[in-house]
């Protein structure tokens, strides 16, 4: 790992940050500049991540009966605006408006608001206001940083708590992020495949294992546990979980081709850094690695946990890629089960 700190050291000033997208963007599916809404009864719902499915039939009974496939945020998103799947059942009627799909022009939406017979308005939409007159359900608050511990008793007195990605913030909303060829071992293996004609590119449903570089990149919550010998981040995105090795002397070890790679820690002060050796496919003289430096470290204030990586590709790259961001502490946040379907 001694390559890693000496080109830290002579690429200070080489900050690179690239927010490159590592899956397909739904904006890129649905227009986002146009505005659709139906009338209809819930056929089918099937509430997980990545996105929320429904199924709407409007005119039913009707020779114009048409069934309408509707998407919309997240369920990791969703919990944190206080929407939860019991605020719909199959066979209610409602009113749903969004994006229309591109592609056709009809048949799918991107749901943003639904009404339902009661007339109380759920948001889906992060940042949406209202459309409709009276109660609503969903709120931004927590997404967008408003909830905040007052009490500096209570914040964290290390970085093992769980941390929250602040939507919209600079340094924390999409401050991480890689090209497609080299972000984690299972996408890479997927646009090899797609080059060669035996696939698409990567499905925004698809339901694969991420690698952790593309887990820290996404906007949901993290959590550092400290188990002693062994140090367990878990990020929400895909129930991603990483060991790190404290203090490990193993000099060869066994690289995994899961996108976590091998991680070993110390501490320099208060700070903790990360050195990982992170399998990749090269394609050309054998099999290469990527080396991953990183440093995780408490603000003054107790309300952020910093982070920057460092990524040397010692095959390809002449300098290496590096990268910071932060996530912030709210009160009564939580890793939940993502429970991914496709």
């Amino acid at each position: 790992m001694n390559i890693v700190r000496m080109l830290i050291v002579s690429s200070l000033l080489m900050l690179m940050t690239n927010h490159a997208a590592a899956h397909h963007s739904w904006a890129a599916i649905f227009n986002t500049e146009g505005d659709a809404e139906i009338d209809g009864v819930v056929s089918k719902i099937v509430w997980r991540n990545p996105h929320i499915q429904l199924e709407v039939t409007t005119d039913l009974g009707t020779p114009e009966e048409k069934v309408w496939d509707i998407e919309s945020n997240s369920v990791a998103s969703l919990v944190r605006m206080g929407v939860n799947s019991d605020v719909l059942t199959e066979g209610t009627q409602v009113t749903i408006a969004g994006y229309p799909i591109r592609e056709g022009g009809e048949g799918s939406i991107f749901m943003n608001h639904l009404l339902l017979p009661d007339n109380t308005e759920v948001i889906f939409l992060r940042g949406a206001e209202p459309r409709w007159q009276g109660e609503h359900i969903g709120t931004s608050d927590r997404l967008h940083g408003k909830v905040v511990e007052e009490d500096f008793s209570k914040r964290p007195t290390s970085i093992f708590a769980v941390w929250n990605t602040i939507y919209g913030a600079e340094g924390s909303h999409q401050a991480l992020g890689g090209p497609v060829d080299w972000t984690d071992y299972a996408l890479e293996k997927q646009e090899r495949d797609r080059a060669a004609g035996l696939g698409g590119p990567p499905d925004r449903h698809d339901c694969s294992p991420r690698g952790f570089l593309q887990a820290f990149g996404a906007p949901y919550p993290i959590q550092l546990i400290d188990e002693g010998d062994q140090i367990i981040i878990k990020a929400e995105f895909f129930d991603t979980v990483r060991e790190i090795h404290m203090n490990d002397t193993n000099e060869n070890p066994v690289i995994p081709k899961d996108g976590l790679g091998y991680s070993t820690g110390h501490w320099v002060g208060d700070t903790l850094v990360v050195d990982t050796l992170l399998y990749r496919e090269s394609g050309v003289d054998g099999d290469d690695h990527h080396q991953v430096h990183e440093t995780f470290h408490l603000s003054v204030d107790h309300n952020r946990l910093a982070y920057t990586r460092t990524i040397v590709d010692p095959l390809m790259r002449k300098m290496p890629t590096m990268a910071k961001r932060w996530w912030e502490y709210q009160p009564g946040a939580f890793v939940q089960p993502y429970d991914c379907s496709p």
